[in-house]
């Protein structure tokens, strides 16, 4: 049985209601979770930024660093050499004390997704003309 078949609006409205509390929870928990991302890519690279500059570490000590984080957990992704140093640059960036602190008090609703992930799937479809060039599939 389809909602719309049931004709009874009372029993529409609540069911669009508990959609609407499931929705709003998981953009809290994906929205904490992208906050606790932002401070894990911070705090590493605040450790290895300060690891170069005392002259404790260099690009084959990271490299070294990658592999093992590697090896400690296979299924963990986003800890190869060059997002080390893309969170060195983060923080290195970011690593005034004034942002950070600014960053902790911010509400959580107010980390959004970029408008083209809230594209929806049907929404984003190949252009007709990304498919020129390549070979039929028989």
């Amino acid at each position: 049985m389809n909602i719309q078949d049931l004709n009874i609006p009372t029993l529409q409205q609540d069911f669009a209601h508990v959609d609407s509390i499931i929705q709003a929870h998981t953009n809290a928990a994906i929205a904490k979770v992208n906050a606790e991302a932002l401070q894990t890519y911070w705090e590493i690279g605040e450790y290895i930024s300060q690891q170069i500059k005392n002259a404790a570490w260099g690009d084959h000590v990271v490299s070294e660093l990658a592999d093992y984080l590697k090896r400690q957990n296979p299924k963990r992704r986003g800890y190869g050499k060059r997002n080390l140093y893309n969170m060195v640059c983060f923080y290195e960036t970011y690593s005034a004390k004034q942002i950070t602190q600014v960053v902790k008090q911010l509400d959580i609703n107010e980390f959004v997704q970029s408008q083209t992930a809230q594209i929806a799937p049907m929404e984003n479809v190949q252009l007709p003309t990304a498919q020129l060039g390549k070979p039929s599939i028989p």
